[in-house]
């Protein structure tokens, strides 16, 4: 992921055209940030799935989402799900692409599974595990897709691109100024807020066109978060976490490394994300700090929000941290490899989370191992929960897998 990040960068394109050619020499995959600007052809196009009556719309309705529409469940990025499994889940599916899959899956109302993959393709997969249709870019899906209650998928690629996509087909293609790893925001306007490499934030409307363009400081990596009083919150791989409100930036809270952690917004404002230099902070929203936590490693999980002002996220030192809503550790849990993946928490209190050791975990509320599943690479990725109480991840094996 290094090797691509190095090609996104905003030199002329002169030096990015070398970079390119560099980088399609060196790796098997034929993508590259200098790819042409026309969208490609679906793979298939299958009938969509009839929408839901009470999701039917550009952007998300109401507060509660029993399903996974975009990274993190919702607009405040939360990573929690009003919803469980009544019985311990089993492997009920699998489905493999043509790459690696760091790509956190989103999941509509009924219960089909959108997820990029690393061979440069959107797969949408229904709730048994079989492929509704295959959208093919001309770069891979890092980040993750959202899904809109009209069944519009978006998606940003490093080919340049943010797609809206329906059953297949591209409804509009935009052109971003440099190849993006943030994940869409869908606000509940219909309104898509997406970070790149330009070093800017984007909204666009559903309809495509550009709402603005913001200067961040840096590259945007992270993927944006929205406050109830409609201020985002996006992190800069210039060391900060910037604050836009009305299309601008108003603030700037510096930390000691790059921010690629993906903001919570908390239930009174507060504003919890990890950084580069290991620690996790929650920041007021009048821009002061709440309180730091120190970990022994990087943090690019993002974190997840419990209903009791309990805070879990993961750290390249190998352990998922629970801490107190007053900045205290509750309790940390060890994996076998470091936890980039960002937890994903059930009504019942379950965690889910994945690790570069291949391991699927599934915790209790004290931390300890409910159950565990091995894949056949490391997990990146984080899990989704589908309004069934199904858990879907992928990982680098290039395999997704949906427990029920």
């Amino acid at each position: 992921m290094n090797l691509v990040r190095a090609l996104c960068t905003v030199e002329g394109p002169r030096v990015v055209m070398f970079r390119c050619i560099a980088f399609c020499i060196a790796a098997a995959t034929a993508v590259s940030a200098c790819a042409p600007s026309g969208p490609r052809a679906p793979a298939t196009n299958e009938p969509a799935p009839r929408p839901d009556a009470r999701w039917v719309g550009t952007g998300l309705r109401g507060p509660d989402l029993p399903h996974w529409p975009m990274f993190r469940h919702d607009a405040g990025r939360s990573g929690r799900n009003g919803v469980a499994r009544a019985n311990p889940p089993s492997l009920f599916w699998t489905f493999a692409t043509g790459g690696e899959i760091w790509s956190s899956a989103a999941i509509g109302i009924d219960g089909t599974v959108y997820v990029g993959s690393l061979d440069g393709r959107i797969y949408a997969i229904d709730a048994s595990g079989n492929l509704r249709w295959a959208y093919q870019a001309f770069g891979p899906f890092w980040s993750s897709p959202a899904v809109a209650g009209d069944g519009t998928v978006y998606a940003a690629s490093v080919d340049r691109h943010l797609y809206a996509l329906r059953q297949g087909t591209v409804k509009w293609a935009l052109q971003l100024g440099n190849c993006s790893f943030s994940s869409p925001l869908l606000a509940q306007d219909g309104t898509v807020y997406v970070g790149s490499n330009d070093r800017m934030l984007h909204a666009v409307g559903h309809d495509g066109k550009l709402r603005f363009s913001t200067a961040i400081g840096g590259g945007v990596s992270s993927s944006p978060s929205l406050g109830a009083d409609g201020t985002l919150y996006v992190g800069s791989d210039n060391r900060s976490l910037v604050t836009v409100a009305a299309g601008s930036p108003v603030a700037r809270f510096a930390t000691g490394g790059p921010v690629r952690s993906s903001a919570a917004v908390g239930s009174d404002g507060t504003i919890y994300f990890g950084s580069s230099d290991g620690a996790l902070y929650a920041v007021l929203p009048s821009g002061r700090l709440k309180w730091r936590a120190s970990t022994g490693s990087a943090i690019h999980s993002s974190p997840a929000l419990g209903k009791d002002g309990a805070v879990f996220v993961g750290s390249g030192d190998s352990r998922l941290y629970a801490f107190n809503a007053d900045g205290t550790v509750r309790w940390t849990f060890a994996a076998g490899g470091p936890i980039d993946s960002s937890p994903a928490l059930a009504a019942d209190g379950s965690i889910y989370v994945g690790s570069s050791d291949g391991m699927l975990y599934a915790l209790d509320a004290q931390g300890n191992v409910k159950w565990s599943f091995k894949t056949g690479g490391g997990i990146e990725a984080s899990p989704a929960i589908g309004p069934e109480g199904e858990i879907v991840v992928g990982s680098r094996d290039g395999s997704i897998y949906a427990f029920r």
